[in-house]
C-alpha cells in the first residue's frame, strides 16, 4: 500500500547548508533502500517534507523524524493512501 506524508517541522537550530547538505545525503543514502521517495522543503527555520512509500517505511522514517534533534514542533499535516507518487 502506498501512503504520502506530508510534515512540517521547526529547525532546533540556524539552519545553515552543512545542515541541509547532511540531511539531504541520509535520504539519499537511505531512503533508496526503503522504496521511500519525497521532497523536502526549506525556508528560514520551516522544514516541510512529503515522504511516499510504503505504510510502514513511511511511518517508521517519520517516527524517526519527530525523534530527530535537529527538528522540534514537528506536525503532520496530511497522510492519505495514493494511487501514485508524486515525487
Amino acid at each position: 500500500m502506498l501512503v504520502r506524508l506530508l510534515y512540517a517541522s521547526r529547525a532546533a537550530a540556524p539552519v545553515t547548508q552543512e545542515i541541509i547538505e547532511s540531511i539531504l545525503q541520509q535520504s539519499r543514502t537511505h531512503n533508496p533502500g526503503l522504496g521511500i521517495t519525497g521532497v523536502l522543503c526549506h525556508g528560514g527555520e520551516v522544514y516541510m517534507q512529503a515522504l511516499e512509500g510504503g505504510r510502514d517505511a513511511v511511518n517508521a522514517l517519520y517516527t524517526k523524524i519527530v525523534r530527530d534533534e535537529r527538528h522540534r514542533e514537528v506536525m503532520l499535516l496530511h497522510y492519505a493512501e495514493v494511487p501514485e507518487r508524486h515525487f
